[in-house]
């Protein structure tokens, strides 16, 4: 058994977790793991986020059928867990469970060689790359970037072009709120989807109207 085996427990704390919502779960996952990598004291937990975020990086933009291993440690790592009528059945997972996935394997390759948050509650991921764009107004890659992603007809082609632009948030140190970020994805799988492009479409557009874009902005986001 590893020191990653599961989420330390918190002595404070002998109830089992209640259950949450996909964006609370993730989000609540994503804030723990983020506080303890960048922790100035380097003790047992901020190892054990060190490597977890290590483990689930390697599964950034992949299928969780193609990485069993990674998807059962995003499962193990959800604190709190899913609700149980968001948990999958059979042989395939549920889209909540492949949307916490996807969201927190990005999460973990946004947060590589992190000196600052990543994971910024209330910015969607529209509003980051419009914070992008706007911040690094000379590239015209961008809003091509951005506007392939918002036109991609399959999910495997939005993770692509999502990772892409993570990436250059990471160079950029500007985040978003992954809570809000899976719970997205998860919407992108059925009905909502329309809705949820023309939201990420309107916030990459329109300007914040406070300071939250800078890019330092982050460090509010703990």
């Amino acid at each position: 058994m590893t020191s990653t085996d599961a989420p330390p427990a918190d002595a404070s704390d002998n109830a089992t977790p209640r259950p949450r919502s996909l964006a609370e779960s993730v989000g609540a996952t994503a804030s723990r793991l983020q506080q303890q990598y960048l922790s100035t004291v380097e003790d047992r937990a901020k190892t054990r986020a060190r490597g977890v975020l290590a483990e689930l990086r390697r599964g950034a933009g992949a299928s969780p059928l193609s990485q069993p291993l990674i998807a059962q440690r995003v499962l193990m790592e959800l604190d709190p867990p899913l609700d149980e009528g968001l948990i999958g059945h059979g042989d395939d997972f549920s889209p909540s469970e492949r949307a916490a996935f996807d969201a927190l394997t990005l999460f973990a390759l946004h947060m590589q060689s992190a000196t600052r948050p990543v994971h910024v509650r209330q910015r969607s991921f529209g509003a980051a790359a419009g914070i992008l764009y706007r911040h690094d107004a000379s590239s015209k890659s961008i809003k091509p970037r951005v506007d392939a992603l918002l036109s991609a007809r399959d999910h495997a082609s939005r993770l692509t072009h999502a990772r892409s632009l993570i990436t250059l948030m990471r160079s950029r140190d500007i985040g978003f709120d992954y809570g809000r970020f899976a719970q997205d994805l998860r919407a992108l799988s059925g009905p909502k989807r329309a809705g949820v492009l023309l939201r990420w479409g309107r916030d990459f557009a329109t300007p914040p109207r406070t300071s939250t874009d800078s890019p330092s902005s982050t460090l509010a986001a703990s």
